[in-house]
């Protein structure tokens, strides 16, 4: 017959696993959720609420820039700096916006004065 200590040992050690196995799914469920990426044609945009960052490629070397405009959703004010690129190019935008702020970007491929908007996509701080 097993020790009390051991049955007490055993039935504590169960529910920790299971408890830290559900945190571990959770956790990295949440993590993964905080970035996403929106393809258009010619461009590819990400955005990771960590940190408040926007990567923009230029996936076509056709002599358009890539120009994606920010814009805090219900309000007239626009984010700055504007994270434009050009010629297969990436670059690399850090902001900071407050947490749960709704911003709308459009995207626009540029070339000289003529603008041709790409699409649109709506994220959250």
């Amino acid at each position: 017959m097993p020790s009390p200590n051991r049955i007490l040992k055993k039935r504590l050690t169960m529910p920790l696993a299971a408890g830290a196995l559900a945190l571990a799914m959770v956790g990295g469920s949440a993590g993964a959720a905080q970035a996403s990426t929106h393809t258009f044609t010619g461009a590819k945009i990400t955005w990771s609420a960590n940190g408040e960052i926007l990567t923009v490629k230029d996936t076509k070397k056709d002599g358009r820039y890539i120009y994606p405009m920010g814009m805090y959703v219900g309000t007239n004010e626009y984010l700055t700096p504007h994270c434009s690129t050009h010629g297969r190019s990436s670059k690399t935008c850090n902001y900071s916006v407050a947490e749960k702020r709704k911003i709308e970007f459009w995207v626009y491929s540029v070339r000289g004065s003529s603008m041709k908007k790409l699409g649109e996509f709506t994220v959250t701080a």
